[in-house]
């Protein structure tokens, strides 16, 4: 599974990324995460390790993300191991008249059982994405995100 979605968002480049980075701020916009924590104790960077619990369509799952490219107010791409799911996460930032164009790949290889549930996750996968987006933009400009 691989999609993409935009969008652009009425803040600057540089608090947008610091929010998206910060992955204990997704359950205020990705619907599918109930809870994130840093694992590692540096600062976020590559070799960042997140743990969180998801509640997708298929019930409860939790998994870690890493970090395994960051560049500053423009870059961050995780992977990941969810039960039998195998995201890659890419963020992708970019000065925009309004504020940020924000991009989010999603890249998905399943193994085991979810094999059978792949071809339905990937018709509901671009609509969820486009969702997470709006999401996002509804809570960075509604208020300014909590540091």
């Amino acid at each position: 599974m691989d999609v993409s979605a935009s969008i652009t968002i009425d803040r600057p480049v540089e608090e947008v990324f610091a929010f998206v980075t910060d992955v204990t701020n997704d359950p205020a916009w990705h619907t599918d995460v109930l809870e994130a924590t840093k694992t590692s104790e540096d600062p976020i960077g590559v070799g960042t390790v997140w743990h969180a619990r998801f509640k997708p369509a298929m019930g409860i799952s939790e998994g870690d993300m890493r970090v395994v490219s960051f560049e500053p107010d423009r870059l961050q791409v995780m992977k990941g191991d969810i039960g039998p799911m195998h995201p890659t996460l890419t963020y992708q930032l970019e000065p925009s008249t309004g504020g940020t164009r924000f991009t989010r790949h999603v890249q998905i290889s399943v193994s085991g059982w979810m094999k059978i549930m792949s071809p339905m996750m990937a018709m509901m996968l671009p609509k969820q994405n486009k969702g997470f987006l709006a999401n996002l933009k509804r809570v960075l400009e509604g208020s300014p995100p909590s540091a």
